[in-house]
């Protein structure tokens, strides 16, 4: 279809096609590497004739890539300059909705559970979707280490070794972070990212006992091997039982949702 439509086309008319649809390949390509921050925000672009060389072309789909990029508001084109990365680029309007969270009077509880419950919708998913991902393996290497660390601190956790414990939470941070971005959201990854913190202070005030870090250093290992095996519903049943039952338990350290009003401001 695409042929015979080109085909239909005078020399001029399909020079334009060809040119348009190079223009949202190079914009495509750029967009994606300003989005995963391999061009920095603030940064400046190479020059037309430099793209023009790595992406193989002329200057005319270069400049329309550049324009098409502009409308998105992801570039800053000016005359006689290179074009320059915007820099209200996803992570500070990620960071900006962050802090607007926490700036604004609150329900301390309220938020916590709400962002519990993100964390187990987005790691569910992320299980889910696991044994499709094209990094498993680099993912997968990461969970391990956190629950063999995790797994290694126990015992001394129940000589009460206070360097052991913080390394478990340390861990266990880590593992739940590593679940959250193989889920491949690039925005809820960055506002778990900024609001993490939260959650790693309630994790840090809440007192479990070295049974029960135990148990959690078992399932996560249970986890890992589920995921390894490529045993989903498995793997979404264990996430969903460990992170809820831990959601339970930092839940109960503090008061009523509805007697916990402050502000962070």
């Amino acid at each position: 279809m695409v042929k015979s439509y080109i085909a239909s086309l005078n020399k001029e008319e399909e020079m334009d096609y060809i040119s348009q649809t190079k223009s949202a390949r190079i914009a495509s390509s750029l967009e994606e590497m300003i989005l995963d921050n391999r061009l920095k925000s603030g940064s400046f672009l190479p020059s037309q004739q430099v793209l023009a060389d790595q992406f193989n072309t002329s200057s005319r789909p270069i400049r329309e890539a550049l324009k098409l990029l502009e409308a998105k508001g992801l570039v800053v084109i000016s005359q006689g300059r290179r074009a320059q990365v915007r820099s209200n680029n996803l992570d500070q309007y990620v960071e900006s909705i962050s802090t607007t969270i926490v700036n604004s009077k609150i329900n301390q509880a309220k938020l916590m559970r709400n962002l519990m419950q993100v964390r187990i919708t987005v790691a569910t998913s992320a299980a889910r979707g696991f044994s499709r991902l094209e990094n498993r393996d680099e993912y997968l290497a990461q969970l391990w280490n956190s629950s063999n660390r995790m797994e290694a601190a126990v015992p001394h956790i129940f000589r009460k070794d206070a360097k052991a414990h913080a390394e478990y939470l340390k861990a266990e941070a880590e593992f739940h972070r590593t679940l959250v971005f193989a889920n491949g959201n690039q925005i809820l990854s960055c506002i778990y990212d900024n609001l993490s913190p939260l959650l790693d202070t309630a994790m840090n005030s809440t007192k479990f006992t070295p049974s029960q870090m135990e148990k959690r250093s078992k399932d996560y290992s249970y986890l890992c091997e589920a995921l390894q095996n490529g045993q989903t519903d498995l793997a979404v049943a264990l996430v969903l039982v460990t992170l809820t039952t831990l959601e339970t338990k930092v839940m109960d350290h503090y008061p009523d949702e509805s007697m916990a009003m402050i502000s962070y401001a």
